[in-house]
């Protein structure tokens, strides 16, 4: 991906609003009517206009504001060092432009490479780590690993950043949620919840807050207090149906997890009734009612899910590690047996089914009833015309009993 245009991407992109004004209140009287002046263009969204009251930037404020209109007021991006504006109409919206064709003026900025210059010749700056910050999480949500540094790196350089404006006292709401990102992001989760509540302290959390924060406490086993919050994210996500849907399995998944079954299964089917047709309703059912010996709920479930996708080996997979987890390597026993009957005349789907039956049977150490298993997988492996050298190499030492 050269260039920052897909949906979910660009709206990660450009759903933060404008900054407070806290992290320029060191600036001097001049800086500062520039700056309100260039706020204003963009609450008019006449994003063109603010970037050209910045061109010159001469100051590190200045920069940093260059930096911010860049990044988030963009009409077009490459690589996210080449930008273009516009200043927009009154029925025109940013996404309209950035996946709409046109002719744009494309200019030449690289806020590292202008920072870094600026900072050689005037010294660090905090209001410059906390630009810097800022851009390296935006590149990380426009492009991952297609970027010039890995993923990984740009998330490293964000919490190194954003921590060192953070610890000059340049920060913002904003700021805080993306430091406590990239924090749970790395997989530092201490350090995740000591941003979440410095915030809490000062501001209000957001939608993504509240979700990165409650599936925090509950990864460090505080899942009760966790799920408050992440329930909080439901209401707020409710503009954001994908997200929305997850809040909602991840508050069943965690009350799950503590064992209690009747709130979970009641945000199962509150997802149901909001989004009937994500499939994952159906797999986390199967844990669900399997660790409550709820043997005919699980299966109905299993099937559920089974049929949404009985051809994609990832969904036998999905079936197996949610009996797997919960402990019921029988139910998922009984789950084969009775799913190669149900399904006996789906080819496709015993290809499926078979293969992850001998599968199962391997791992229960029951070698002759796994070679038959195999022996019928590949049967209809080859029916199929999915018989593939890896598929019949992956086979045959379980069929011959050399496994």
């Amino acid at each position: 991906m050269k260039k920052c245009f897909f949906l979910v991407l660009i709206i990660l992109c450009f759903t933060v609003s404008l900054f407070a004004k806290d992290v320029y209140s060191d600036a001097d009287a001049k800086t500062k009517a520039v700056l309100a002046n260039v706020d204003e263009l963009i609450e008019k969204r006449q994003y063109q206009s603010a970037f050209d009251e910045l061109r010159k930037a001469d100051n590190e404020f200045l920069l940093a504001k260059k930096v911010e209109v860049t990044i988030y007021y963009f009409a077009k991006s490459t690589m996210h060092q080449m930008f273009a504006f516009k200043n927009l109409s009154e029925n025109e919206t940013l996404y309209d432009v950035r996946i709409g064709d046109g002719t744009f003026n494309m200019v030449l900025f690289d806020p590292v490479k202008a920072i870094n210059e600026f900072v050689a010749k005037n010294g660090e700056k905090p209001i410059l780590n906390y630009a810097l910050g800022l851009y390296y999480n935006d590149v990380k949500d426009c492009y991952g690993d297609q970027w010039f540094i890995p993923s990984k790196e740009l998330i490293d350089k964000t919490v190194f950043y954003l921590q060192k404006a953070y610890d000059s006292g340049c920060y913002d709401e904003y700021s805080l949620s993306f430091l406590a990102t990239g924090y749970y992001r790395q997989g530092d989760y201490n350090s995740a919840i000591k941003v979440y509540e410095a915030k809490l302290k000062e501001f209000e959390f957001t939608a993504t807050d509240n979700y990165h924060y409650g599936i925090i406490l509950w990864f460090t086993d505080n899942g009760k207090k966790g799920a408050e919050f992440v329930k909080k994210s439901i209401e707020g996500y409710k503009d954001s149906p994908v997200y929305q849907s997850d809040a909602y399995l991840v508050v069943a998944r965690i009350y799950i997890s503590i064992a209690d079954y009747k709130t979970a299964e009641e945000y199962l089917k509150k997802c149901g009734e909001a989004f009937p047709d994500d499939y994952r309703i159906a797999q986390f059912g199967i844990g669900l009612y399997a660790r409550q010996n709820q043997k005919k709920k699980a299966l109905d479930a299993a099937y559920k899910l089974f049929d949404k996708g009985h051809a994609k080996p990832a969904v036998s997979r999905m079936i197996m590690e949610q009996y797997t987890d919960a402990g019921k390597t029988d139910y998922l026993l009984d789950f084969f047996k009775q799913a190669v009957k149900k399904y006996s005349n789906d080819s496709i789907a015993c290809e499926n089914l078979y293969f992850h039956y001998s599968d199962l049977l391997l791992t229960m150490d029951k070698k002759t009833e796994a070679a038959e298993m195999a022996a019928k997988a590949r049967e209809f492996f080859e029916k199929n015309g999915h018989l593939t050298p890896e598929i019949d190499e992956m086979l045959k030492p379980v069929i011959s009993g050399d496994n």
